[in-house]
């Protein structure tokens, strides 16, 4: 029993020193090892991003309308996720004072495994209340905990590529995000096409298992990276670690009472972060106003199948795919905010496509929405990032984004539901125009019309302006 016993504790030490090793010693030492990260980084978001449509979208909607979640529920419960980012808040100090913090970020990763679980649930013998209330609890504790490592994730990916190679990097990395994602959702499309009805539950079977397997592969990819963060040193410009660490570490600060209201005070100060703010907020306000409900629009009002959905998607993203390295190049050259302008007319005509589609005109006005969704997101969300990177104090980085995450993830979540609101409303209110009957979400994506425009006006006279004044 003791050979076994002490057996036993030194494969332990030998397991917890390795994974001290992975997460806690793992920096790069010359740039094969950022790029090998950089690689790393592009399996790792693909995989997020694939996570986040699976779990998200068509298929959500799907989910919730199986179990009998009204219409304007569901718009409010898929922006959970950006109000989500209200715990950032409170944990962005105590993120910024780690020394590493890649084993923080791979544990969040590992939070998503409830998006799978969520779509396990129609396979239970449950109530319908029990089964909204579990997944929406799902959903949401999965998106808090994504929301939470998101600052420390960007800043991570911030420190391995240098600026004069973000537009292209980060082009590269959304174009081969986009083709796994949409190749991964049109095959789930066609198989959700194929289970409907008496075995829908099938299909959440299959599209939670698809979820699983990308959380893994997104868990690994992460843990693969190096993380250019240095623990505390010894007098020699050594890392220390362990018992080392411990015995020498520093007496922590007292703490300070209204540090945060002072971080976010001293952040609102700075007119450049002021102006990074401001950006953020127009595009949630048109962002959130019409995109959450456009989906459950598609599916019921206007009857479009999943596979034609899907297919019309995939071939939009192609076009993204191909135009998103070019229109990256550009990003370098020209600036973020010149671009990321010209992006959003893109997004524009995404939404007055949506607000002129009816029943009749469905598949044409769905096809050019698409194209144009798909033109505009080529640049919408690099461009967006990298003005943030451009404006905000690289010193506090982790904090700053943090605080234009959560208070712009619960100002987007009071859009949407608002927003939910108004087309509740308007879906119990007999709209006539012209003779014609008008639908609920032609609305919503009308006033997504009108506050991009503002957006874009704001892109092109103030931080285009600040841009062209920070790198003549």
């Amino acid at each position: 029993m003791g050979y076994f016993m002490s057996k036993l504790i030194l494969d332990f030490n030998w397991l917890l020193g390795h994974l001290r090793r992975i997460y806690f010693m793992a920096l790069p030492e010359n740039e094969e090892d950022y790029e090998k990260s950089r690689g790393y980084y592009i399996a790792g978001d693909s995989a997020t991003q694939t996570i986040a449509q699976l779990a998200g979208g068509t298929f959500l909607v799907s989910l919730m309308l199986s179990v009998n979640i009204p219409d304007a529920t569901i718009g409010v419960i898929t922006s959970m996720a950006s109000f989500a980012a209200l715990f950032q808040l409170f944990t962005m100090q105590k993120i910024n004072r780690l020394k590493k913090r890649k084993l923080f970020v791979s544990l969040c990763v590992l939070q998503k495994l409830f998006l799978a679980l969520i779509f396990f649930i129609p396979l239970m013998s449950l109530e319908n209340h029990a089964a909204q209330f579990l997944i929406i609890a799902g959903y949401f504790f999965a998106q808090a905990c994504t929301q939470i490592g998101t600052p420390a994730t960007q800043d991570w990916i911030a420190t391995l590529v240098p600026m004069e190679l973000r537009g292209r990097y980060f082009s590269r990395k959304d174009a081969i995000a986009v083709f796994v994602t949409v190749t991964t959702m049109l095959i789930a499309g066609v198989i959700m096409d194929k289970t409907a009805g008496p075995l829908q539950h099938i299909g959440f079977l299959i599209n939670g298992s698809l979820i699983l397997i990308l959380v893994i592969l997104n868990f690994w990819a992460f843990s693969c990276m190096k993380e250019p963060r240095h623990a505390r040193l010894n007098a020699f410009g050594q890392e220390m670690h362990g018992h080392l660490a411990r015995k020498n570490k520093e007496d922590a600060p007292a703490r300070q009472k209204g540090v945060l209201k002072t971080e976010i005070l001293e952040a609102f100060r700075n007119p450049d972060f002021r102006k990074a703010f401001w950006t953020n907020i127009l595009w949630l306000t048109a962002f959130y106003t019409s995109s959450p409900f456009n989906t459950s629009y598609q599916i019921k009002d206007l009857s479009l199948p999943f596979t034609f959905i899907m297919v019309v998607g995939f071939f939009g993203n192609l076009i993204r795919i191909a135009i998103t390295p070019m229109v990256g190049r550009m990003g370098d050259r020209y600036g973020m905010a010149c671009i990321y302008k010209y992006s959003l007319v893109g997004i524009l005509l995404n939404f007055a496509f949506m607000a002129l589609s009816v029943p009749s005109n469905a598949y044409p006005m769905t096809i050019a929405a698409t194209i144009f969704s798909a033109i505009g997101w080529s640049f919408a969300g690099i461009g967006l990032f990298g003005i943030q990177l451009e404006l905000i104090n690289e010193e506090k980085r982790t904090l700053q984004l943090s605080i234009l995450s959560s208070i712009g993830g619960v100002y987007g979540f009071l859009v949407s539901f608002l927003a939910g609101r108004l087309l509740s409303h308007l879906q119990h209110t007999p709209l006539i125009l012209a003779g014609r009957p008008l639908y609920a979400q032609q609305i919503t994506n009308t006033l997504g019309v009108l506050f991009l425009t503002a957006l874009i006006l704001y892109t092109k006279f103030v931080v285009q302006k600040r841009e062209t004044q920070l790198h003549p």
